[in-house]
């Protein structure tokens, strides 16, 4: 799993048929920070996200079949499975760490 933020929305007039009525978007990994982590990639939502979420994403072999209650294995490998409303950190620093 790895954070991220919803860049844009994609749109297209043909697609695989395990896409039909799922929003597909494009997400860059961030930090906690919201910096930038990564690189961007797809990912189909789950959960009601748009443009400008930070999300959690995340996927695993025949997660997306599951969830979509699809007959068989989509190609769908990354899905946004939660919409991030605030990070709390308790990182506790060690003195001389």
């Amino acid at each position: 799993m790895f954070l991220a933020r919803i860049i844009h929305k994609i749109t297209s007039s043909h697609k695989h048929e395990a896409y039909n009525g799922k929003s597909v978007f494009i997400v860059r990994a961030v930090n906690p920070d919201g910096s930038d982590a990564g690189e961007e990639t797809i990912a189909v939502d789950y959960v009601g996200a748009s443009a400008g979420d930070m999300v959690v994403c995340g996927g695993a072999p025949g997660v997306a079949r599951t969830v979509f209650e699809l007959d068989e294995a989509p190609p769908i490998r990354t899905l946004i499975m939660a919409v991030v409303d605030s990070i709390e950190s308790s990182v506790v620093r060690k003195e001389g760490a």
